[in-house]
């Protein structure tokens, strides 16, 4: 649908959308010297502080739109919350959707780039503030967006609008990888997508503390660009407390070979390794404060960072000096993370110290790096890609097979093998190993994991690195045949995608759902041929029921794909029913063993 562009310059990271290819931003040969891995925070919170204006767009007389493109398009006022364009960032989830918000959509106004129509608008306050007698003060406001080149941000004026200070959120890059609109050392988005909604909190403090005629103006320009959108909500103008700790994320991850920390969700009891934690810490309060970042795990681990002082407006990252090694046994952990000034330093507010929390789920089989919630999705609209993840070994282990999740919005039908790679110490080359069959895709595959079992077990060895992905030669460009599930964010260098179309790889910022795994038994779960039962229904609620063709005297499995056993049962007869109610849903494999004549199906579990 859109096109992608190596983006080396002003981006040091970037991430997948459902709506384009891939990532590119570098060779992945081009190591950055410097990234980590971050938590996306659960939740985040409004700004405190005592509240000197607002406005929720529910009169749109108090702003003045402009357009100054030639595209017609641009800033619209919109009472309709499901006018959102993506599925997972829809409805517009604003404190104040229903009653208006800013809207604009570059994603329904144009059919390609550069086709000279760019859209430029901007959404102006028509009355001024007056701010006379507060000096610090910052500007708030919701919003949600999906990035794709386009420039956007807030100017401020003092003056009525003779003079604006622009406060710029993110820029666009033209076709050779040049900054539009800002320089290379300005922000673009940290992640593509946003949350819903994300809460935005600027200090406007230098322009309009104790200022009489205060504007606010909202700009953004789609440079040219098929770009998303931006939808703006409930805007604030508080004043800011003296002393105000804020934990703006966190970064957790184990370093091996790779030689960057990387977070795993899921690891094996093999693979367990010492944690590292560490927090960015920022002061947006008026005085300097000393912050210390924590990380908890009730009754298991206590992390602290040595204490920092932050001066106002200042951020830094705080490290835990200890790390947290997870025993190695089958257990779910879950760290909590926060930050506290001096006790001496009162904050007023305290719903900003937090932020989030990251769970491990320590077990036999599965080596994970994505978050476990499907978010977006890596394609290639029809045309022959691979897109995985580097895991680290801390310990020799044989690796039989890789979990690749599926978007519901892959064809039935696609192509898919997954391909593991070693990796050249020398050149940072992917050197292939092994893969597996080529498998079509079920109905029942769309929306869920599939496993798929290498043609080789491989040992795979500690301290390397290796890659594992999941693969397709496309249809051609008929369809988007496969896209791979994306969960969480990967740092840059840590996950990769291979583009076909130019038989290049590049990093990805958005992790794909693919997980190794080390069930011996994997090899044994396959789909078997003529089988002599029939299950149904398939998909299934809360009963399954199995119709023998003959009379049989049989044990029956269900299993997970990583190949755990969930239930069992026995059959004396020609049928047999059990409930499914203590199952989630998903897909299971059902084993049917009659001494040596083991048969399989598969079968969907879908409340």
């Amino acid at each position: 649908m859109k096109k992608i562009y190596s983006i080396i310059l002003c981006l040091s990271v970037f991430g997948t959308v459902n709506a384009q290819k891939s990532t590119e931003a570098a060779q992945h040969v081009t190591k950055q010297d410097n990234f980590s891995t971050t938590v996306k925070p659960s939740a985040q919170t409004e700004s405190k502080g005592a509240l000197l204006w607002e406005d929720s767009f529910a009169d749109q007389s108090l702003w003045n739109i402009t357009i100054d493109g030639v595209n017609p398009a641009g800033w619209e006022f919109s009472t309709d919350p499901s006018v959102i364009p993506v599925g997972p960032l829809s409805p517009m989830a604003s404190t104040t959707a229903s009653d208006g918000f800013l809207f604009v959509n570059s994603d329904g106004n144009n059919s390609s780039d550069f086709e000279g129509t760019p859209i430029v608008t901007n959404a102006t306050l028509v009355t001024p503030i007056d701010l006379t007698g507060s000096e610090f003060v910052k500007l708030s406001f919701q919003h949600n967006y999906r990035w794709w080149q386009d420039t956007r941000g807030v100017r401020v004026s003092a003056d009525n609008g003779a003079t604006w200070t622009e406060y710029q959120l993110t820029c666009g890059v033209d076709d050779p990888g040049n900054c539009i609109g800002c320089d290379e050392t300005d922000n673009y988005p940290g992640d593509q997508s946003a949350g819903n909604p994300v809460y935005e909190s600027i200090d406007i403090s230098a322009v309009a503390g104790n200022q009489s005629e205060v504007l606010i103006q909202f700009y953004y320009n789609d440079n040219d660009y098929w770009a998303w959108y931006w939808a703006v909500d409930d805007v604030r103008i508080n004043e800011i407390d003296d002393f105000d700790a804020e934990l703006v994320d966190v970064i957790t991850g184990s370093t091996g070979a790779w030689g960057e920390p990387l977070a795993y969700y899921q690891i094996p009891t093999t693979q367990v390794a010492p944690i590292a934690f560490s927090g960015i810490v920022g002061n947006v309060g008026v005085a300097d404060i000393n912050a210390t970042f924590s990380a908890t795990y009730t009754g298991v681990y206590e992390g602290t960072s040595d204490a920092a002082l932050l001066v106002q407006g200042a951020q830094d990252t705080l490290a835990c000096t200890t790390e947290l090694t997870p025993p190695a046994t089958a257990a779910v952990h879950t760290i909590e993370f926060s930050v506290a000034t001096d006790a001496a330093e009162v904050e007023e507010d305290l719903d900003n110290n937090v932020v989030g929390s990251y769970t491990v789920d320590v077990n036999e089989y599965i080596y994970a790096r994505d978050a476990g919630t499907i978010t977006s999705g890596s394609y290639n609209a029809g045309n022959e890609f691979e897109v995985g993840n580097i895991f680290d070994m801390y310990a020799d282990a044989m690796i039989y097979g890789v979990d690749v999740t599926v978007s519901e919005s892959s064809v039935e039908g696609a192509e898919v093998r997954v391909k593991l790679y070693s990796i050249d110490a020398e050149t940072g080359d992917f050197i292939f190993v092994t893969e597996s069959d080529i498998l079509p895709l079920d109905a029942s595959d769309l929306g869920n994991t599939k496993s798929f079992v290498l043609q080789s077990p491989s040992m795979l060895t500690a301290g390397q690195p290796y890659l594992i992905v999941a693969a397709t030669y496309g249809d051609g460009g008929v369809s988007n045949d496969l896209v791979v599930a994306t969960s969480g964010v990967s740092a840059p260098q840590t996950s990769y995608y291979y583009d076909g179309t130019d038989a290049n790889w590049y990093y990805t910022t958005s992790t794909p759902m693919v997980r190794m795994n080390f069930n011996e038994s994997l090899a044994g779960i396959q789909e078997t041929a003529n089988n002599t039962f029939e299950v149904y229904p398939n998909p299934t609620t809360d009963v399954l029921n199995i119709k023998f063709e003959d009379a049989t005297n049989a044990s029956i499995s269900v299993m997970s794909l990583s190949g755990k056993e969930v239930m069992t049962s026995t059959v004396n007869g020609t049928q047999a029913s059990f409930s499914t109610e203590g199952l989630s849903n998903g897909v299971y494999m059902i084993k049917v063993s009659n001494g040596t004549n083991v048969q399989m199906t598969k079968v969907v579990v879908r409340k």
